[in-house]
Order: C-alpha cells, then structure tokens, then sequence
C-alpha cells in the first residue's frame, strides 16, 4: 500500500481489474489502522523539519500548517495543530492498493505472485505509480493519462524523506479519473500469463532506476530488443531509427542505431578501451555543435551516457505506447526481417 499526494473522500474504486488495484481512504479498522500510522509520522516528520531548519537557520514554518490548508481548508486554523486537525487531513488521504483472492491472479500463490507485499521487497504498488510516471514523460509520439499521483508514503520503507509525506494536497478527482484510464490500458493488454509476467519484468526494470550510467544504457537497450529483436541483435540497426529522435535525418538515425549497438556490446565485453573510443565517436558524430557540454556538470564521457539514456527512454516510452495502444503493429515491426 502507498498513501498518494493527492486528497478526498473516496469510497473503494477499482482502478485495474485484472491486477485488482483500488484506490480509497485509508483503511483505519482495529487490525488495520493506517490512519493512526499516518497520524504519528506526520508529527514525526514535522518535528523533523522543524530541526533541519533551526540547523540551517531558514526561517521556520509549519509544513504541517501548510498541507491542512491545501487539505482541509484555511477558516480559523489553530497556531498549533493537534490530533483532531492531523487527524482531519489523514481522513482525506487516498491510498493504492492491491486487493486480490489467489483464485483471480495468474501468477499463482504466496510463493509466486510478484503483487504480495513482502518484508524484503518494495511495495508493488510504488512500482506501478514509477511505471506511470516513467511513461508519462513528455515525449512525441506518445499520449498517456495524466495527471499522475505521486507516493507520499510507503508500507515498505522504514525510512522516507522528511519532506516527501508533505507533498501535494491536490483534489483527488482529476487523479482518479486519469488513474482509472491508466488502468483500462493495463486491463486490455493484460490477456494471458505471459503478458502478466511481461508487464511485472517491465516495472522491475523501470523501477527506481534514475543513474543515466553504463548499467541503465545496457538495460534500456535490452528493452529496446524485447520488443524489436526476432533473430539476432543486429536487426536494431533497422528497426530501432524510427524510435529515435525524429530532429535527426533518416540517415543520421540508422547511423545512431549501428553506433547505440555498438556500445552496447562494448560494455557487455567489458571491453573499456573500446568503449571509450565508441562514446568519443557519438560525441562527435551526433553532440559537437548541437550540445553544449557543462563540464562542471559532468565529464565529456558522462555527458554522452547521459544523452543516450535519454534517448533510447524517450524510444522505449514509444514502444510501451505502441504495446498498450498499438500491440498488433509492435509485433509486426517485431516480426520484420531486416
């Protein structure tokens, strides 16, 4: 379960029938009372960031005053919030949540089922929150539901971020509708175990995952041949340019493509010296005089992993778009020969 920055009443909703996601208040039932949780750590967190500003000397204020103004409302606010008024915003919080019999999920029981909450594992419901926001960048050829909610708090993280509980304070209508469309596309591309396993490999590997290095380039071009490769590898030098930037020339994507996937087997080879080379060769081919580098950002090297990460997201965001929208002409460009 992870409490959402946005904020209502809101009676049970089911978001995604086939994975059994709902959204709803907290549930604050004797042997499962969230609402009392919530209610502690946002008097922990507040005491927390009243600290870190007494440290850095910034003028103290209430961020805890701040979110019962967006939530509740700002008539005759008390100087010091006590239980009655955290209690009140805690009563508008939205949480998701998965709510399933073992009978209804393909992906068998305690012992398989990648959507049990477990001790050791990130709450699942978290990774479906980062899926949607990875899709929902902004980027051409692509049109997911927005807005998107973001997590203020986890049942899996003994630690969170002192500021991150205080986030948001919108009206929950609008995230709900677009949570509901979000689901509808879930639903039709969910149509058998294999899909099931797909869609659980893909929010694993989107998970958390913001380091623009060596291992994201590699794990973003493996998506990119999950869903273009049929025989070997060397088929992305064709089909891989039509996901590219579209600002380049035709030609100047196929020579992109060829350039990706050479790097790519650089690193897999541990091959550095070669890998060196490659990078300076795409700095030059597709960055010197379009890009400027801000070295006391990042060296030349980390610049360009920077640039290609971005660009084969931007290509797999288009491939999740065609695999939700447009599955059957995914698998023809999937089943071309090249």
């Amino acid at each position: 379960m992870v409490v959402l920055d946005c904020y209502g009443k809101v009676e049970p909703i089911c978001i995604s029938h086939k994975l059994k996601l709902y959204v709803s208040n907290l549930p604050k039932s004797q042997n499962n009372d969230w609402c009392s949780e919530l209610v502690a750590e946002l008097n922990e967190m507040e005491a927390i960031n009243k600290l870190q500003q007494k440290r850095l000397q910034l003028h103290e204020k209430s961020c805890l005053k701040e979110l019962y103004e967006k939530t509740v409302g700002t008539d005759s606010i008390p100087e010091l919030l006590g239980e009655k008024e955290i209690r009140a915003i805690v009563d508008n919080m939205i949480c998701l949540y998965f709510e399933y019999e073992y009978s209804d999920m393909p992906l068998g029981g305690w012992d398989t089922n990648c959507f049990d909450g477990r001790f050791c594992e990130e709450d699942y419901a978290e990774k479906i929150i980062d899926l949607m926001m990875f899709l929902s960048n902004d980027t051409e050829g692509t049109s997911f539901p927005e807005p998107i909610p973001q997590w203020i708090y986890s049942s899996n993280h003994d630690e969170i971020n002192s500021y991150r509980i205080f986030w948001g304070g919108d009206e929950a209508k609008p995230y709900i509708e677009s949570l509901i469309k979000w689901g509808k596309l879930f639903d039709e591309m969910l149509k058998s175990n294999e899909d099931y396993l797909l869609f659980d490999y893909l929010c694993n590997a989107i998970h958390e995952d913001n380091e623009y290095n060596t291992y994201h380039f590699l794990k973003s071009f493996s998506l990119c041949q999950l869903f273009l490769e049929k025989d070997k590898e060397k088929e992305l030098d064709e089909k891989l340019p039509q996901f590219l930037d579209p600002r380049f020339e035709e030609d100047e994507r196929r020579e992109k493509a060829k350039q990706l996937r050479q790097i790519r087997n650089k690193i897999a080879h541990g091959d550095y010296k070669q890998f060196t080379e490659r990078i300076e060769e795409y700095a030059k081919t597709f960055m010197d005089g379009r890009f400027w580098f801000d070295y006391s950002e990042y060296s030349r090297q980390n610049w360009v992993l920077l640039n290609i990460c971005c660009e084969l997201d931007n290509a797999i965001r288009k491939m999740l778009y065609m695999l939700f929208t447009e599955r059957k002409e995914l698998d023809r460009i999937k089943g071309c020969k090249a």
